[in-house]
């Protein structure tokens, strides 16, 4: 009888001691599972407003323009009210920018020509324009994250990515549009609505950094900065036809990265950071010497950011095209969840198999590498246990449970240590046979997704969250999840560091941009940009919307 007696007081405390753990970690993600829905303030171009385009300079590269400002071809106030004009005219079709802070740019501008004309360089980008995803910090402007509670926050820093592309003398415009919270899919929130891909306006553009990439397409800017924790850089450029840039990880600072004003939502965040894998700042421009330039300026240590590595970088010679050695995968065999995910919709796999002929054709050699599903399914594996116990640490330990008893067996429950060790060896695993890869290449080609921009799904909500990463999309007739087609082939490369450029390859028999990853090994991101550009001169196509030019 005591035995009993005393089971029962010790289950009846360890069940109040979780209930009563439960209840604090829902009081701290409180704010988030109440959030309600903001009004809708989309940028509107301002009544009465003096719109000149001039695609002569807004289609320029930002490199160009530097040159031009730098030998008074072109003023920085000339370039700054052309993209003014072209963001007037144009953005109301792509809903790609969300925030413009004019008067000070061209305050920032007329101060960039006075400088010129007295003979001082603010530096490579001096009055060259750019804007930035809504959730990086940016000082006096407003950073909303496309999330209602932090839809009226103005920090007073700038992100490290910012202060640099400043103090290398550009011009901030503005922010660009983003899922909420940077989530999948797509790029819609219920703060400024859904961006519109410039090829179809019925298309989707693609996340997170999908602003960004609609921008650069249209000419409303030259330089963006995306972040990249599954594919957000890459998806978006592949989807609109720009190049976009994931460098090796901790290359370049976070600092400033994560929704400023999140942490008073989630008290947590202010006592931990968990964020220590996957996620990634890159640039994204409409060419690889931009991309090349961006990366200058953007690395380097941070004492900010500790985690960034003070990696210099040195750009070698090219090799000879028939020294070049390239790796292709068709397809990898299997997805997270085992299923075989093999199939690439025929239009983009007629563009792709074009490019490579054309390697071919320039005596690249190219051959095809094969990786075993066990190896995949593992490194998906690892992906998803990494991404639980680093960046679900903030959800409440019921909705964990939730996830995993509807199924979902990489939700890790409950922490530990040693399972967080585990992770970490298993991902320095699948990391090293990818680095074995390059021993013998200079490059891995893959794709970007399944397919070309897919037609807008529908876009649900909860408590201001974006839920739509389950829609149906058809490719060639099947339906496959919208998370599975934008994500499949890019996550691995989160996972495991390696630095990837999208380049824009060529376009569907409907007119759609396609572009290809080129994987590179870590720390390698100079070389990669070397070969990347090597391989988009012999095989490439870059283009411009059309409709957005006067």
């Amino acid at each position: 009888m005591k035995m009993i007696k005393w089971f029962l007081a010790t289950f009846l405390g360890l069940v109040l001691i979780l209930v009563t753990f439960v209840i604090i970690d829902i009081r701290t993600f409180y704010p988030l599972l109440t959030a309600e829905d903001p009004s809708p303030q989309a940028f509107q171009t301002p009544p009465g407003v003096s719109i000149d385009l001039r695609s002569d300079i807004v289609f320029l590269t930002a490199s160009e323009m530097a040159h031009k400002i730098r030998e008074k071809e072109l003023t920085a106030v000339e370039v700054v009210e052309a993209h003014l004009s072209h963001i007037y005219a144009f953005n109301p079709l792509v809903n790609a920018v969300v925030t413009i802070d004019a008067e000070v740019a061209l305050k920032r501008a007329k101060e960039a020509d006075m400088a010129l004309n007295q003979g001082k360089l603010w530096g490579p980008l001096h009055g060259v324009p750019f804007t930035v995803k809504d959730h990086l910090a940016t000082k006096s402007i407003r950073t909303s994250s496309g999330f209602g509670p932090l839809k009226d926050v103005v920090p007073d820093y700038d992100a490290t990515v910012v202060a640099r592309l400043k103090e290398a003398g550009a011009i901030l415009l503005g922010k660009t549009n983003l899922p909420t919270l940077g989530a999948c899919c797509g790029t819609t929130n219920l703060i400024f609505g859904t961006t519109n891909n410039p090829w179809d306006l019925s298309r989707t553009v693609g996340g997170s950094s999908g602003g960004s990439a609609a921008a650069l397409a249209t000419g409303m800017t030259p330089i963006e900065v995306g972040s990249d924790i599954g594919g957000s850089i890459r998806i978006p450029a592949h989807y609109n036809g720009i190049f976009g840039m994931k460098p090796t990880e901790h290359l370049i600072s976070f600092h400033g990265g994560l929704s400023p004003g999140i942490e008073k939502l989630i008290p947590k965040m202010q006592e931990v950071q968990t964020f220590r894998h996957l996620v990634h700042l890159g640039p994204m421009a409409r060419s690889i010497e931009d991309l090349q330039l961006l990366l200058e300026i953007l690395t380097g240590p941070d004492p900010n950011d500790v985690s960034t590595v003070d990696m210099p970088l040195v750009f070698p010679n090219r090799k000879p095209h028939h020294q070049l050695r390239i790796a292709w995968t068709k397809n990898l065999p299997v997805n997270h969840w085992g299923q075989r995910t093999d199939k690439i919709s025929l239009s983009s796999s007629k563009v792709i198999k074009n490019f490579i002929q054309k390697l071919i054709e320039e005596k690249i050699t190219v051959q095809e590498k094969k990786f075993t599903p066990e190896y995949i399914q593992k490194a998906w594996g690892v992906f998803d246990e990494l991404y639980s116990m680093e960046y679900d640490f903030y959800f409440p330990v019921l909705f964990r449970i939730q996830a995993k008893l509807l199924g979902n067996p990489f939700s890790v429950v409950p922490y530990s240590y040693e399972k967080y060790q585990y992770i970490l060896t298993e991902r320095d695993q699948t990391i090293s046979i990818m680095e074995k890869v390059f021993e013998n290449y200079d490059a891995l080609l893959l794709p970007v997704t399944l397919g070309s921009a897919y037609k807008h799904v529908e876009s649900k909500y909860e408590n201001g969250m974006l839920l739509n990463f389950m829609e149906p999309v058809k490719i060639d007739g099947e339906i496959i999840e919208n998370i599975a087609v934008d994500t499949f082939y890019t996550n691995l490369f989160n996972l495991m560091g390696n630095p990837v450029i999208v380049i824009p390859i060529g376009y569907t028999e409907s007119g759609l941009p396609v572009g290809i990853q080129v994987v590179g090994r870590r720390w390698s991101d100079a070389k990669l940009l070397i070969v990347a550009k090597q391989l988009f001169e012999v095989a490439g196509d870059f283009r411009h919307p059309p409709g957005f030019m006067n």
